[in-house]
């Protein structure tokens, strides 16, 4: 598959994934490199530091969440949309994928979820605890990544409830 023909189908999974979260009484927008114009995506693509370490900003999550509760409280969260092939027993993840959100929960307090087009998901923790090392592949982002078995997904909705629809929240 090409890389227009992946970045097509992701593109139009994380449009199915905020239509979602919409449905189920959360706000849900754009977040991370897609919202950079294509001449800074370039130039992050081929930056490395000293110790020739891609930026991070490359994986920064999809979407930004949000959950308005009736006492005034919000939830937050952020959401990697990944496609994964109905007929493979693992998701993938980059690994720089979870070094970012890692980063986002350990140092901005701010949770992620990586939410598959099987409408499972997993937390950065459980993919790299359940996660096990794997090359990059031909045909992919040239990154390595984690494979993890698809038995380990918790539903999404285990992590983003429907909104009430009578009483309170």
């Amino acid at each position: 598959m090409t890389y227009e023909a992946r970045l097509q189908g992701a593109i139009e999974f994380e449009t199915e994934v905020m239509d979602w979260l919409t449905r189920i009484g959360w706000s849900a927008f754009p977040f991370g490199q897609a919202l950079l114009p294509p001449e800074c995506r370039v130039r992050l693509k081929k930056f490395v530091d000293a110790a020739k370490r891609p930026s991070l900003l490359r994986w920064m999550p999809d979407i930004i969440a949000f959950r308005d509760y009736n006492e005034g409280r919000v939830s937050l969260a952020l959401v990697d949309a990944k496609h994964c092939a109905p007929d493979r027993k693992n998701y993938a993840i980059e690994i720089a994928a979870i070094e970012t959100a890692d980063l986002f929960v350990e140092k901005l307090f701010t949770p992620v979820f990586f939410v598959f087009s099987d409408w499972r998901a997993l937390t950065p923790r459980d993919a790299r605890m359940r996660g096990y090392f794997n090359a990059s592949a031909p045909g992919g982002s040239g990154t390595p990544f984690l494979l993890i078995d698809k038995r380990f997904g918790v539903s999404a909705t285990e992590y983003f409830p429907a909104k009430p629809t009578r009483g309170v929240p």
